[in-house]
C-alpha cells in the first residue's frame, strides 16, 4: 500500500488464484447479475466507495481455454467498422472476446463496486504478433491496481490473449472509474493516450456504457477523463462521421454487447440517458480501422475517453499520420453549437512497433 491512499487495499498482496470458466460468459447473464439487488449489496461493497471498511480487489483471475477466433464475427466486425474482411483479425475483436470474461469477474459479489456506474476512462492493447481468423487462444482477466483519483477511484482490468503455447499474443488493459467517495489529488485526472502508454497501462459496458454515464456527469468545465474542454482547440477536420440510432444495436449484435443504454433511447432513458450513446470501442474500432493500420506487425493501441457520443448524431474526426515514428492519431469530436464550444469525445493514437 502506498503513503497517502487511506483505506484503498490492493488484490496483490494476496496470492492470485485462477478459476476456469467452461465458456466465455454471456452479457445477458452479466447485465441481470449486475441489476441484482444482492449483487449490489453484497460482499464488501460499500456506497460509491463510501464504505467504513477496506476496499480491495479480489485476488483471483477468470482464464477460458480454448476460445476460436469466429471468422463470421471477424468478418462483421471489419465491414461494421467500414473496412473489408481479411484473415488477420481487428484488435477489436480481440477485445469483444475478452470483455465478457472480465466483466464477469467485476459482477463478482466480492468485487468491491458496483459494476453499474463504472467509468472507462482509457484503453490499451499491445499486440505482439498477428492473429488468425479460426486461430485458438486462452483468455485470462484480472484487475489490479486500485489507486485514489480526484473523482474516487480507479483501477485497471487487465486481459490477456495467449496462445496455445502459453505465448503472449496481447495485452488489453482498461482504466476504470468509480465516482464518489473522498476526492484524492494522488492521481492525475487524466492521461493522454501517449502518456498511459509510457506508464506502462495496457473490460468496456456497463462498463462500456458507464464511460459515457460518467462522462455526462462532469462539470462544465472539465470531463471526466479530467482534460479542460477549454483547453481542446479542435483541429482541422478530415471527415464527419454521421451516426444512425441504430449504431449502438448494429455493434451490439456484432459484439454481443447488448448493454441497454445503447440500445435506443428508450432502453437508455431507463437508466437516466436523455437518448443512446454509442459504445467506446466502437468509435475507438471504427478510428483503428480508418487509420489502414498494418495489422501484419506489433502494434499498441491507445484511447482516451472524454465525453459520449450521442446517437443518433454525427462526430468530427481529424486524422494525422507521423511516418517517421510510425503512428496515426485520430481525435473525435462534437462541433460548436449556439454558446457551446466544441467537445472532445474520444482521441486515438496507433503506434506500429517494431518497424
Amino acid at each position: 500500500m502506498r503513503a497517502g491512499q487511506g483505506a484503498v487495499a490492493h488484490a496483490e498482496n494476496a496470492p492470485e488464484q485462477v478459476k476456469d470458466l467452461s465458456d466465455v460468459p454471456s452479457f445477458p447473464a452479466i447485465y441481470a447479475a449486475a441489476l441484482d439487488p444482492r449483487s449490489r449489496l453484497g460482499g464488501k461493497r460499500g456506497k460509491g466507495g463510501k464504505g467504513g471498511g477496506a476496499e480491495t480487489l479480489p485476488s483471483i483471475a477468470y482464464r477460458v481455454r480454448k476460445v476460436r477466433i469466429d471468422a463470421e464475427r471477424a468478418r462483421d466486425f471489419d465491414h461494421l467498422m467500414g473496412g473489408p474482411a481479411t484473415d488477420l483479425v481487428h484488435p477489436g475483436v480481440l477485445h469483444v472476446l475478452a470483455f465478457p470474461v472480465s466483466l464477469a469477474l467485476m459482477a463478482r459479489r466480492d468485487f468491491p463496486f458496483p459494476l453499474l456506474g463504472l467509468v472507462h476512462l482509457r484503453n490499451q492493447v499491445l499486440q505482439h504478433r498477428p492473429v488468425k481468423v479460426g486461430d485458438l487462444v486462452d483468455v485470462e482477466c484480472r484487475v489490479r491496481d486500485l489507486r485514489p483519483h480526484r473523482k474516487g477511484r480507479t483501477f485497471e482490468a487487465v486481459s490477456t490473449i495467449l496462445g496455445e503455447d502459453g505465448e503472449i499474443i496481447a495485452t488489453d488493459v482498461s482504466t476504470y472509474l468509480v465516482k464518489g467517495g473522498k476526492p484524492s489529488a494522488a492521481e492525475p485526472s487524466g492521461t493522454a493516450p501517449s502518456s498511459a502508454a509510457s506508464a506502462g497501462a495496457v473490460p468496456s459496458s456497463v462498463a462500456s456504457s458507464a464511460e459515457s454515464a460518467g462522462a455526462t456527469g462532469a462539470n462544465a468545465s472539465t470531463s471526466v477523463g479530467g482534460r479542460s474542454r477549454r483547453d481542446f482547440e479542435p483541429p482541422q477536420p478530415t471527415g464527419r462521421w454521421v451516426l444512425g440510432a441504430d449504431t449502438g444495436r448494429r455493434y451490439g449484435a456484432v459484439s454481443g454487447d447488448v448493454n441497454p443504454i445503447h440500445l435506443s433511447a428508450v432502453t437508455a432513458k431507463a437508466f437516466g440517458f436523455p437518448s443512446a450513446i454509442a459504445h467506446g470501442m466502437y468509435t475507438a474500432s471504427r478510428a483503428f480501422t480508418e487509420a489502414r493500420v498494418d495489422l501484419a506487425k506489433p502494434l499498441r493501441w491507445d484511447v482516451t475517453f472524454d465525453a459520449p457520443v450521442t446517437l443518433p448524431g454525427s462526430v468530427l474526426v481529424a486524422f494525422e499520420d507521423d511516418p517517421s515514428v510510425g503512428t496515426a492519431r485520430c481525435v473525435g469530436w462534437k462541433p460548436a453549437r449556439g454558446e457551446k464550444g466544441p467537445r472532445r469525445c474520444f482521441e486515438v493514437e496507433v503506434t506500429t512497433l517494431g518497424r
